[in-house]
Protein backbone atom coordinates (compact mmCIF):
# COMPACT_ATOMS: atom_id res chain seq x y z
CA UNK A 1 0.00 0.00 0.00
CA UNK A 2 2.75 2.51 0.81
CA UNK A 3 4.77 1.21 -2.37
CA UNK A 4 1.55 2.27 -4.12
CA UNK A 5 1.55 5.74 -2.73
CA UNK A 6 5.07 6.36 -3.26
CA UNK A 7 4.29 5.47 -6.82
CA UNK A 8 1.55 7.49 -7.10
CA UNK A 9 3.14 10.64 -5.27
CA UNK A 10 6.39 10.12 -8.08
CA UNK A 11 3.95 9.97 -10.72
CA UNK A 12 1.93 12.78 -9.51
CA UNK A 13 5.58 14.87 -9.34
CA UNK A 14 6.44 14.32 -12.88
CA UNK A 15 3.07 15.12 -13.85
CA UNK A 16 3.41 18.44 -12.24
CA UNK A 17 7.21 18.95 -13.46
CA UNK A 18 5.71 18.29 -17.02
CA UNK A 19 3.24 20.59 -16.75
CA UNK A 20 5.82 23.14 -15.45
CA UNK A 21 7.89 23.09 -18.10
CA UNK A 22 5.09 22.69 -20.62
CA UNK A 23 3.78 26.25 -19.33
CA UNK A 24 7.63 27.31 -19.77
CA UNK A 25 7.92 26.55 -23.27
CA UNK A 26 4.71 28.32 -23.76
CA UNK A 27 5.88 30.97 -22.31
CA UNK A 28 9.18 30.88 -24.26
CA UNK A 29 7.64 30.40 -27.39
CA UNK A 30 5.03 33.19 -26.98
CA UNK A 31 7.77 35.52 -25.95
CA UNK A 32 9.69 34.23 -29.20
CA UNK A 33 7.15 34.93 -30.86
CA UNK A 34 6.45 38.34 -29.30
CA UNK A 35 10.32 39.20 -30.19
CA UNK A 36 9.79 38.54 -33.88
CA UNK A 37 6.94 40.86 -34.31
CA UNK A 38 8.64 43.21 -32.81
CA UNK A 39 11.94 42.77 -34.42
CA UNK A 40 9.82 42.46 -37.85
CA UNK A 41 7.98 45.86 -36.86
CA UNK A 42 11.27 47.45 -36.08
CA UNK A 43 12.41 46.45 -39.36
CA UNK A 44 9.55 48.13 -40.80
CA UNK A 45 9.93 51.30 -39.55
CA UNK A 46 13.39 51.40 -39.69
CA UNK A 47 12.87 51.18 -44.08
CA UNK A 48 10.40 53.83 -43.55
CA UNK A 49 13.09 55.80 -41.70
CA UNK A 50 15.72 54.94 -44.48
CA UNK A 51 12.68 55.93 -46.87
CA UNK A 52 12.71 59.46 -45.32
CA UNK A 53 16.48 60.11 -45.32
CA UNK A 54 16.22 59.37 -48.95
CA UNK A 55 13.83 61.96 -49.43
CA UNK A 56 15.62 64.23 -47.16
CA UNK A 57 19.01 64.15 -49.32
CA UNK A 58 17.39 64.26 -52.78
CA UNK A 59 15.73 67.42 -51.60
CA UNK A 60 19.37 68.28 -50.52
CA UNK A 61 20.76 67.54 -53.72
CA UNK A 62 18.32 69.15 -55.77
CA UNK A 63 18.85 72.79 -53.84
CA UNK A 64 22.82 72.02 -54.00
CA UNK A 65 22.23 72.00 -58.11
CA UNK A 66 20.08 75.10 -57.98
CA UNK A 67 22.17 76.88 -56.17
CA UNK A 68 25.67 75.67 -57.78
CA UNK A 69 24.64 74.31 -60.76
CA UNK A 70 27.39 71.23 -61.65
CA UNK A 71 29.87 71.97 -59.45
CA UNK A 72 29.66 69.41 -56.28
CA UNK A 73 32.05 69.79 -53.26
CA UNK A 74 32.38 68.63 -49.88
CA UNK A 75 32.19 71.81 -48.60
CA UNK A 76 28.16 72.17 -49.43
CA UNK A 77 25.48 71.21 -46.91
CA UNK A 78 24.51 67.54 -48.77
CA UNK A 79 28.42 66.37 -47.34
CA UNK A 80 27.51 67.33 -44.15
CA UNK A 81 26.93 64.04 -41.75
CA UNK A 82 22.83 63.52 -40.72
CA UNK A 83 22.18 63.16 -37.10
CA UNK A 84 18.71 62.55 -35.79
CA UNK A 85 18.11 62.16 -32.19
CA UNK A 86 14.80 64.03 -32.05
CA UNK A 87 12.93 60.82 -33.05
CA UNK A 88 10.98 58.99 -30.00
CA UNK A 89 13.17 55.68 -29.49
CA UNK A 90 15.18 56.14 -32.75
CA UNK A 91 18.91 57.41 -33.27
CA UNK A 92 19.39 58.05 -37.13
CA UNK A 93 23.09 58.40 -38.21
CA UNK A 94 23.94 59.40 -41.83
CA UNK A 95 26.45 60.19 -44.58
CA UNK A 96 26.63 61.30 -48.21
CA UNK A 97 29.52 60.07 -50.11
CA UNK A 98 29.96 61.64 -53.69
CA UNK A 99 30.63 58.60 -55.91
CA UNK A 100 32.39 60.97 -58.55
CA UNK A 101 35.21 60.89 -55.64
CA UNK A 102 36.71 57.51 -56.13
CA UNK A 103 38.13 55.94 -59.27
CA UNK A 104 35.05 54.38 -61.64
CA UNK A 105 36.15 50.98 -62.17
CA UNK A 106 33.57 50.87 -65.11
CA UNK A 107 35.34 53.85 -67.00
CA UNK A 108 38.42 51.38 -67.93
CA UNK A 109 35.74 50.22 -70.62
CA UNK A 110 33.50 51.93 -71.47
CA UNK A 111 31.24 50.63 -74.35
CA UNK A 112 32.92 47.65 -73.71
CA UNK A 113 35.90 48.87 -75.39
CA UNK A 114 39.54 48.68 -72.90
CA UNK A 115 40.41 52.36 -72.40
CA UNK A 116 44.07 52.66 -72.20
CA UNK A 117 44.67 56.13 -70.98
CA UNK A 118 42.22 54.94 -68.10
CA UNK A 119 44.06 52.01 -67.91
CA UNK A 120 47.27 53.89 -67.44
CA UNK A 121 45.57 56.25 -64.62
CA UNK A 122 44.35 53.19 -62.77
CA UNK A 123 47.77 52.15 -62.54
CA UNK A 124 49.29 54.94 -61.27
CA UNK A 125 46.76 54.91 -57.87
CA UNK A 126 48.19 51.46 -58.03
CA UNK A 127 51.80 52.23 -57.95
CA UNK A 128 50.75 54.85 -55.18
CA UNK A 129 49.57 52.34 -53.01
CA UNK A 130 52.33 50.07 -53.92
CA UNK A 131 49.91 47.21 -55.24
CA UNK A 132 50.78 45.09 -58.09
CA UNK A 133 50.08 46.77 -61.25
CA UNK A 134 48.73 43.44 -63.50
CA UNK A 135 45.79 44.63 -61.54
CA UNK A 136 44.85 47.84 -63.87
CA UNK A 137 44.66 45.20 -67.11
CA UNK A 138 42.83 42.44 -65.25
CA UNK A 139 40.32 44.68 -63.91
CA UNK A 140 40.00 46.06 -67.59
CA UNK A 141 39.73 42.65 -68.66
CA UNK A 142 36.93 41.70 -66.31
CA UNK A 143 34.44 44.76 -67.13
CA UNK A 144 34.99 44.52 -71.41
CA UNK A 145 33.31 43.01 -73.66
CA UNK A 146 35.76 40.89 -75.58
CA UNK A 147 37.32 37.81 -74.21
CA UNK A 148 40.49 38.58 -74.99
CA UNK A 149 43.53 39.23 -72.50
CA UNK A 150 45.57 42.43 -72.25
CA UNK A 151 49.05 41.86 -71.59
CA UNK A 152 49.09 41.03 -68.14
CA UNK A 153 45.52 40.51 -67.69
CA UNK A 154 43.07 37.90 -67.85
CA UNK A 155 39.88 36.66 -69.29
CA UNK A 156 38.25 33.23 -68.14
CA UNK A 157 40.56 31.28 -68.53
CA UNK A 158 42.64 32.93 -65.95
CA UNK A 159 39.52 31.84 -63.55
CA UNK A 160 40.00 28.33 -64.73
CA UNK A 161 42.74 27.57 -61.92
CA UNK A 162 40.32 28.57 -59.23
CA UNK A 163 36.64 27.63 -59.99
CA UNK A 164 34.85 28.79 -57.45
CA UNK A 165 35.76 32.30 -58.48
CA UNK A 166 33.88 31.59 -62.00
CA UNK A 167 34.39 34.11 -64.77
CA UNK A 168 35.60 37.27 -66.28
CA UNK A 169 32.16 39.85 -65.82
CA UNK A 170 32.85 41.05 -69.51
CA UNK A 171 30.32 43.95 -68.73
CA UNK A 172 30.21 46.58 -66.54
CA UNK A 173 29.45 45.95 -62.39
CA UNK A 174 27.21 47.10 -59.96
CA UNK A 175 29.34 46.10 -57.09
CA UNK A 176 33.43 46.73 -56.51
CA UNK A 177 33.62 43.59 -54.24
CA UNK A 178 33.39 41.69 -57.29
CA UNK A 179 37.07 42.51 -58.31
CA UNK A 180 38.25 40.82 -55.21
CA UNK A 181 37.92 37.43 -57.52
CA UNK A 182 40.95 39.27 -59.60
CA UNK A 183 43.61 36.39 -59.64
CA UNK A 184 46.62 39.32 -58.11
CA UNK A 185 44.09 41.02 -55.78
CA UNK A 186 45.38 39.57 -52.30
CA UNK A 187 43.31 40.84 -49.26
CA UNK A 188 46.15 43.05 -48.25
CA UNK A 189 45.55 44.71 -52.25
CA UNK A 190 41.78 45.05 -51.42
CA UNK A 191 41.81 46.68 -48.40
CA UNK A 192 44.29 49.23 -49.33
CA UNK A 193 42.35 49.97 -53.10
CA UNK A 194 38.69 49.68 -52.07
CA UNK A 195 38.58 52.67 -50.28
CA UNK A 196 39.14 54.56 -53.51
CA UNK A 197 36.77 52.79 -55.69
CA UNK A 198 33.67 52.50 -56.74
CA UNK A 199 31.47 51.55 -59.80
CA UNK A 200 28.68 53.55 -61.08
CA UNK A 201 28.06 54.16 -64.58
CA UNK A 202 31.22 54.56 -67.03
CA UNK A 203 30.21 58.42 -68.37
CA UNK A 204 30.95 59.60 -64.40
CA UNK A 205 34.11 61.60 -64.32
CA UNK A 206 36.75 61.41 -61.47
CA UNK A 207 34.93 64.84 -59.35
CA UNK A 208 38.36 66.82 -58.64
CA UNK A 209 37.14 68.79 -56.18
CA UNK A 210 36.03 65.56 -53.80
CA UNK A 211 38.75 63.40 -54.95
CA UNK A 212 41.32 62.51 -52.35
CA UNK A 213 45.32 63.45 -52.61
CA UNK A 214 45.88 60.26 -54.55
CA UNK A 215 43.57 60.11 -57.38
CA UNK A 216 45.07 63.43 -58.20
CA UNK A 217 48.15 61.39 -58.83
CA UNK A 218 46.29 59.50 -61.37
CA UNK A 219 46.23 62.52 -63.64
CA UNK A 220 49.95 62.24 -64.76
CA UNK A 221 53.13 60.83 -64.05
CA UNK A 222 54.71 64.40 -63.14
CA UNK A 223 52.42 64.85 -60.24
CA UNK A 224 54.03 64.37 -57.01
CA UNK A 225 52.50 63.20 -53.29
CA UNK A 226 53.03 66.82 -52.12
CA UNK A 227 51.71 68.70 -54.67
CA UNK A 228 48.88 66.46 -55.42
CA UNK A 229 47.95 67.19 -51.64
CA UNK A 230 48.21 70.57 -52.74
CA UNK A 231 45.94 70.73 -55.50
CA UNK A 232 43.12 68.32 -53.36
CA UNK A 233 40.50 70.51 -52.10
CA UNK A 234 39.08 68.73 -49.19
CA UNK A 235 36.19 71.41 -47.85
CA UNK A 236 38.13 74.10 -49.35
CA UNK A 237 36.82 76.43 -52.08
CA UNK A 238 35.61 74.32 -55.08
CA UNK A 239 37.03 74.38 -58.27
CA UNK A 240 34.17 76.16 -61.06
CA UNK A 241 35.47 74.51 -64.17
CA UNK A 242 38.32 72.53 -65.39
CA UNK A 243 39.61 76.23 -66.45
CA UNK A 244 40.26 76.93 -62.62
CA UNK A 245 41.75 73.11 -62.29
CA UNK A 246 44.10 73.85 -65.59
CA UNK A 247 45.22 77.36 -63.44
CA UNK A 248 46.12 75.39 -60.82
CA UNK A 249 48.24 72.66 -62.91
CA UNK A 250 50.10 75.40 -63.76
CA UNK A 251 50.69 77.49 -60.89
CA UNK A 252 52.27 73.95 -59.57
CA UNK A 253 54.54 74.33 -62.86
CA UNK A 254 52.84 71.31 -64.53
CA UNK A 255 52.85 70.28 -68.46
CA UNK A 256 49.58 70.73 -69.78
CA UNK A 257 47.34 67.66 -68.49
CA UNK A 258 44.66 66.02 -70.93
CA UNK A 259 41.82 66.30 -68.52
CA UNK A 260 39.15 63.77 -70.41
CA UNK A 261 37.26 61.75 -67.79
CA UNK A 262 37.73 64.37 -64.98
CA UNK A 263 35.42 67.21 -63.91
CA UNK A 264 34.04 69.17 -60.78
CA UNK A 265 30.40 68.04 -60.67
CA UNK A 266 29.07 64.60 -59.80
CA UNK A 267 25.62 62.04 -60.73
CA UNK A 268 25.90 59.68 -58.05
CA UNK A 269 26.07 59.71 -54.41
CA UNK A 270 25.98 56.99 -51.53
CA UNK A 271 23.81 57.09 -48.54
CA UNK A 272 25.40 54.94 -45.96
CA UNK A 273 22.91 54.91 -42.78
CA UNK A 274 22.80 53.56 -39.42
CA UNK A 275 19.12 53.63 -37.71
CA UNK A 276 18.80 52.77 -33.72
CA UNK A 277 15.25 51.73 -32.77
CA UNK A 278 14.92 50.44 -29.08
CA UNK A 279 18.21 48.75 -28.70
CA UNK A 280 17.78 47.19 -32.69
CA UNK A 281 20.66 48.48 -35.09
CA UNK A 282 19.94 48.49 -38.73
CA UNK A 283 22.48 49.86 -41.41
CA UNK A 284 21.39 50.73 -45.03
CA UNK A 285 22.66 52.18 -48.33
CA UNK A 286 20.84 53.97 -51.05
CA UNK A 287 23.13 55.14 -54.15
CA UNK A 288 21.37 58.12 -55.92
CA UNK A 289 21.38 59.48 -59.33
CA UNK A 290 21.06 63.18 -59.85
CA UNK A 291 19.48 64.18 -63.04
CA UNK A 292 18.28 67.85 -64.63
CA UNK A 293 15.69 68.53 -61.16
CA UNK A 294 15.46 65.21 -60.21
CA UNK A 295 16.79 62.98 -57.91
CA UNK A 296 16.47 58.99 -58.31
CA UNK A 297 17.06 56.20 -55.62
CA UNK A 298 18.48 53.53 -58.25
CA UNK A 299 19.73 50.99 -55.28
CA UNK A 300 19.02 49.88 -51.87
CA UNK A 301 20.77 47.40 -50.02
CA UNK A 302 20.46 46.41 -46.25
CA UNK A 303 23.48 46.74 -44.39
CA UNK A 304 26.79 47.91 -45.89
CA UNK A 305 27.95 47.73 -49.54
CA UNK A 306 30.39 49.81 -52.00
CA UNK A 307 28.81 50.37 -55.36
Amino acid sequence: MKRQRGIALVVALLAVALAMLLVLSLLDRGELTAARARNTWRAEQAGQLMSGLEIAVQRRLLLDQRDTGAVDSLGEEWAKPIVSTGLPGAVVQARVTDLGGCFNINALAPDGITDPQAVRRFVRLLNALHLPRELAAQAADFVDADEAAQPGGGEDAAYAVWPSMGRAANAPIVDISALQRLPAMSGEAWRALVPYLCAVAPDQPINLNTAPALLWLTLDDAISLPVAQQLARGTDAAYPDLLAVRTALKRQGLPPIELTGYGVGSSYFRIEADIALDGIDFSYTSVLRRLPDEVRVIARTRGRSRP
